[in-house]
């Protein structure tokens, strides 16, 4: 009777899921044919029940079509899942304390405005550094065209690839830093989001950890986990599995297929703690999972519970460290759900990709698209609220 009274509840669960799986369905394809994005990847897990499928195609011309381990440009999901872990193993590690300063690891800022700025303050967005600088158009002479002392289409021993057939100069990046270090500081103590100082974290990995910002992750993370997250992608996977951005008119002037979309991340050569991530929605399920079990990975405590807790629930701020939190963006909006848990944390992408993570419901969401391809104009995913429709469907 126990035995009868246990498969009906797996049947009507299975029941309710595949209910809940075809309405999923019909919101991506129907977003799709909206032109919101060419293609998508879906995962979800809640509690027990996992959930991942592959939608469209890598562009409007469905020439390539989208599978489960192709790899999406993850944007700003890096200053997660690569820069804010990162430091937390090193925090675990006792290798700095959050009130430590930024220019005791970056030695240009010693004598700047932001040379009394902590760790703190940077990763829960409330240094008062400016968002962003677009650093590209110091590349650009007045009639659009690169500047050859910069860039070019020669590769040598000081040059590292931006796109394919254009090199940058490698000590550009002392130009970048240059920039953030003269930029102005709004009050300190105010929320307000800024990529400035992810782009430094590899410098400041390496100044700790003696390891390069790709290794310490790949050794510390990528590697114990299993998931492919990778920079410059085109190095290790032909072009038919990365999934492209954006029609680039303005900077490299082609398709950018299989180098970051951000334009930042790219004159760093791809690796910045800003973006330049690539990944799997199946992958970045699966290092969300790792975070919704507390850095716990096959019996083994990765970070310890403390840390993540505190990383990604410090107290009453709009966000997390590093984190994203929920938050009313308005007087009728609350950002990205409003039925998502106070608890719960993620981050979203510039390229249209998404992750989160509710530990009071034992839920993960990942949606990884490529809404900037053919271009940024393209805003479809935002005005279709493809987002919160996917969470009121699983919740």
């Amino acid at each position: 009777m126990k035995k009868l009274f246990l498969t009906i509840l797996m049947f009507q669960f299975i029941l309710v899921w595949s209910q809940d799986i075809k309405k999923i369905d019909s919101l991506i394809i129907n977003s799709i044919e909206l032109n919101a994005f060419p293609g998508a990847q879906v995962y979800i897990k809640k509690g027990d029940f996992k959930f991942q499928k592959s939608y469209g195609y890598h562009t409007y011309d469905s020439i390539i079509k989208t599978d489960d381990d192709h790899l999406y440009d993850l944007a700003s999901i890096t200053k997660t899942l690569a820069s804010t872990l990162a430091i937390m193993k090193l925090y675990d590690e006792n290798k700095f304390k959050l009130d430590v300063l930024i220019s005791d690891f970056v030695n240009k800022l010693k004598r700047s405005n932001k040379k009394t700025t902590n760790i703190h303050e940077l990763l829960i967005h409330q240094a008062g550094w400016k968002p962003y600088i677009n650093h590209q158009k110091f590349l650009l002479k007045k009639n659009g065209k690169l500047k050859s002392r910069f860039i070019s289409n020669n590769t040598a021993d000081n040059k590292q690839q931006i796109a394919k057939n254009l090199y940058i100069k490698k000590n550009y990046y002392n130009k970048i830093i240059k920039r953030i270090r003269r930029s102005k500081l709004d009050e300190e103590g105010n929320y307000k989001y800024s990529g400035l100082f992810f782009c430094l974290v590899p410098e400041m990995v390496k100044t700790v950890s003696n390891q390069s910002f790709e290794e310490f992750l790949f050794d510390n993370f990528y590697s114990k986990i299993g998931v492919d997250l990778v920079f410059n992608p085109n190095k290790r996977f032909s072009l038919e599995k990365i999934v492209p951005t954006e029609k680039d008119s303005l900077f490299r002037n082609q398709l950018i297929h299989g180098f970051v979309h951000d334009e930042t991340a790219a004159i760093m050569g791809g690796v910045s703690g800003n973006a330049g991530l690539f990944g799997s929605a199946k992958d970045v399920g699966k290092m969300s999972e790792f975070l919704l079990k507390k850095g716990l990975n096959n019996n083994t405590q990765i970070i310890k519970e403390s840390t993540v807790t505190y990383f990604t629930n410090p107290g009453d701020y709009n966000r997390g460290l590093g984190f994203d939190k929920p938050r009313l963006i308005s007087n009728d909006k609350f950002y990205p759900n409003e039925k998502l848990s106070k608890s719960s944390f993620g981050h979203t992408g510039f390229t249209g990709t998404f992750y989160w993570v509710d530990p009071e419901k034992e839920l993960i969401i990942v949606l990884l698209t490529n809404r900037v391809n053919p271009s940024r104009s393209y805003e479809n995913l935002y005005d279709l609220d493809v987002r919160k429709k996917l969470i009121d469907l699983i919740i």
